[in-house]
């Protein structure tokens, strides 16, 4: 059942905004109706932490959108939550109740794989929806993503792996993610750095355990593993590595950037690198970074809190910023439309300049590379790994 959180703020471009566009003017003197936002959390065990961290990031954008004074357009936010369940069928349905209450624009869910699902309901009502969860690039007019895309995160994983001097991968997804498109993709990506998919093994949501699936991909040979799972499950899987006597170097997507990731893999955590957005490490960030200050920001709001400066709270408060920046001073939803597609504005995860052909805009320089260390995800490189032995005979 949705239910209506009892904040109401006030939008103004404050933290994250570069530009504002032309708007089309309403009547004189009308005054604006709250802007109403969907926003699609997850209860479900396996995503539950994402969705707790995507709701933490929409509240602290909005609190910090309210803080930073009135703006002229600016008129009351009301979010509107609405769980999306575990499959696609749910996914839909939790779009069309959100419809139901007037909803202008709606955040996306941080399960990634349910996306496509809701991305399509709102699309279909002409509803912009912003999606904070890694995925293939939007192609629906109503459909943008404040997350990088699977092409960015996959580039920069085999970059880093080749780099390692490391030229074979032993993927292991989550299954729900494992499609056939997106496996095209990944290898498409890895031959142009260089490199190949040796082998990919894809896990249920609800597994508890890994190891016959690592096993597969050692048994290939790889040079490098690759995770692309969320944060406990790829802890399960890099424990099992570990075990498996696997001294290789082990990757993963920013969905394992979590303190979840640490407590399920324990010591095995120790050198782990990841593709992150550069919120975990913000402090870290070089001064030419050009969200430098809108992310060292969120980041002490969300430190400040109490809460995790993780990638999902990023995507969630860019994805906020992006609505807010879409409905100044109106409230239809084409012009909404229209303005996500020549958006720029600073957000946390990075500079978003959107087109009509690109409903992303991230550049590659908002990913980084981070590293497991001592409990904590940090810049420090870790030392080249030793040559990994070949399995035993069976």
């Amino acid at each position: 059942m949705s239910r209506q959180l009892t904040r109401r703020t006030a939008l103004i471009s404050g933290l994250g905004l570069a530009a504002v566009p032309l708007l089309r003017p309403g009547p004189a003197g009308a005054a604006l109706p709250p802007l109403r936002l969907g926003v699609l959390t997850s209860q479900a065990a396996a995503s539950a932490d994402y969705g707790r961290q995507l709701l933490v990031g929409v509240q602290q954008r909005v609190a910090a959108l309210a803080g930073t004074g009135g703006h002229g357009m600016a008129a009351p936010i009301e979010l509107l939550t609405q769980d999306i369940g575990q499959t696609a069928s749910t996914a839909r349905e939790a779009v069309s109740r959100l419809l139901d209450q007037g909803v202008h624009g709606i955040v996306g869910p941080a399960v990634g794989w349910l996306s496509a699902a809701a991305a399509a309901e709102a699309d279909r009502a002409c509803t912009p929806i912003v999606l904070p969860a890694i995925g293939a690039a939007p192609d629906l007019p109503y459909v943008f993503r404040s997350a990088p895309t699977d092409a960015q995160v996959h580039r920069a994983l085999f970059t880093a792996m080749t780099g390692a001097g490391r030229d074979t991968a032993g993927i292991l997804r989550l299954a729900p993610r494992d499609t056939p498109a997106l496996r095209e993709a990944v290898d498409a990506e890895a031959a142009a750095r260089g490199a190949r998919v040796a082998a990919t093994e894809a896990a249920p949501a609800d597994a508890t355990g890994l190891a016959d699936r690592v096993a597969a991909l050692l048994a290939v040979t790889p040079g490098a593993l690759v995770l692309d799972l969320p944060a406990a499950l790829a802890g399960q899987a890099a424990g099992a590595a570990r075990a498996a006597s696997w001294t290789g170097p082990i990757l993963t997507t920013p969905d394992a950037v979590l303190p979840a990731f640490q407590q399920a893999a324990g010591p095995a955590a120790e050198g782990v690198q990841a593709v992150s957005p550069w919120l975990p490490v913000a402090g870290a960030a070089a001064e030419a970074l050009p969200q430098l200050m809108a992310v060292r920001r969120f980041a002490e709001r969300l430190l400040g809190a109490g809460g995790q400066a993780d990638p999902v709270a990023g995507y969630a408060a860019d994805a906020v910023t992006l609505l807010n920046q879409a409905f100044l001073g109106h409230r239809d939803r084409r012009t909404a439309r229209e303005q996500l597609e020549s958006a720029c504005c600073i957000g946390v995860t990075g500079v978003y300049n959107m087109m009509p052909d690109d409903h992303v805009g991230l550049t590659d320089d908002a990913l980084t590379m981070v590293t497991s260390r001592s409990g904590r995800w940090t810049t420090i490189t870790p030392e080249p790994p030793a040559a990994t032995p070949p399995p035993p005979a069976p």
